[in-house]
């Protein structure tokens, strides 16, 4: 997520008004003026897409499974798209645990119904 003005800013030195609009409209508002959590979704969920069809037309053709490194804020999101989440409206939504440094967590798609 781009934090904007706020990027890389210790937590502790953003003003609390600042936090606070972002709570009360966590999914859609840009905090620091940059991007919202919705917005990382979104992104997040495209490249998830891409990867189920890349692995799907591997899968035919003998079978690969895809694998992401990235940081904390993305696995979060894709922990939520792999739960066929694409919007949410509440830091509440958002998930807590992450894998720390060096570890990894597999993600699988959803079942659709």
């Amino acid at each position: 997520m781009d934090f904007g003005q706020w990027e890389g800013v210790a937590w502790a030195q953003v003003p609390r008004a600042a936090v606070d609009a972002w709570l009360a409209d966590f999914g859609d508002h840009r905090f620091g003026g940059a991007e919202s959590a919705n917005e990382v979704l979104a992104r997040v969920a495209a490249a998830w897409a891409d990867a189920q069809q890349a692995t799907q037309r591997a899968t035919q053709s003998g079978g690969q499974d895809a694998l992401w490194i990235t940081h904390a804020g993305v696995i979060r999101a894709a922990s939520l798209v792999a739960q066929g989440v694409q919007r949410i409206t509440s830091a509440s939504q958002w998930p807590l645990q992450a894998p720390a440094y060096g570890q990894w967590r597999l993600l699988q798609q959803a079942s659709r119904p």
